[in-house]
């Protein structure tokens, strides 16, 4: 696989994820020591923890980061509030 300009991103910032997700790009990362995998399906997008979707499917990345959660903390909220404590792995 060859290597994006995204696979050494340090800063998880919201404004990257939502570019990442524009492009399309399928994203690994790690919060508080647990991975979780944001899926582009063709059903659409999901949050993947321990291979199984914790979030109904959408194509719309603005309402994906609005509906999937993590302790009940929205994608957005976490990404925006909590990017400190988020690191992404590889980017797809």
């Amino acid at each position: 696989m060859s290597e994006t300009p995204y696979n050494h991103l340090e800063n998880a910032t919201f404004e990257t994820l939502m570019q990442l997700l524009e492009i399309g790009h399928e994203i690994e990362f790690t919060y508080k020591n647990k991975e979780y995998f944001i899926s582009n399906f063709q059903e659409g997008r999901s949050l993947i923890v321990d291979s199984k979707a914790i979030c109904d499917y959408t194509h719309d990345n603005h309402q994906f980061v609005q509906i999937a959660k993590i302790n009940g903390i929205t994608i957005e909220e976490l990404f925006r509030k909590h990017s400190d404590e988020i690191e992404f792995g590889t980017i797809y």
